[in-house]
C-alpha cells in the first residue's frame, strides 16, 4: 500500500482523489498548501506526490523544486497538476525534477496507471 500525497487547496479535488486512491487500495495524505506539504515531507516521506500548480502560498513548481532539493525526497516521484493547459508547463515541470504535467480533472484511469507504474 502506497502513501500518496496530494497537495491542493480545493477540498472537492482532495476528496475525489482520496476516494479514488482508497478504491485502488492505497492511502491518501493531504496538504492544502505548499508549506503544509513541505512540513509533511520533512517528517514523513510519502511514496508518490501530486502537486497542484496554483496554491495559496506558493506555486506548485516552487513546492516541487524545494521538495527535490530536500534530503531524502529526491527519489519520490512527483507530478504537477493544474486545470490550466499551459504549453510550456510540461517542460518546466521536467526542468525542476517532476515526472509529468497533468491537466485536471485527472482521469481515474490515468491516476491508476501512474500508481501501477510506480508500485505494482
Amino acid at each position: 500500500m502506497a502513501r500518496i500525497l496530494f497537495v491542493d487547496d480545493d477540498p472537492y479535488t482532495l476528496e475525489t482523489l482520496t476516494k479514488a486512491v482508497e478504491l485502488f487500495g492505497h492511502r491518501a495524505v493531504l496538504a492544502g498548501s505548499g508549506d503544509e506539504a513541505l512540513r509533511f515531507v520533512a517528517g514523513e516521506m510519502p511514496d508518490l506526490i501530486f502537486i497542484d500548480l496554483m496554491l495559496p502560498d506558493m506555486d506548485g513548481l516552487q513546492v516541487l523544486k524545494r521538495l527535490k532539493d530536500s534530503p531524502g525526497a529526491q527519489q519520490i516521484p512527483m507530478y504537477m497538476l493544474s486545470a490550466a493547459a499551459e504549453r510550456d508547463m510540461g517542460e518546466q515541470t521536467l526542468d525542476v525534477g517532476g515526472i509529468a504535467y497533468l491537466t485536471k480533472p485527472i482521469r481515474l484511469q490515468t491516476l491508476l496507471d501512474i500508481i501501477q507504474k510506480h508500485f505494482e
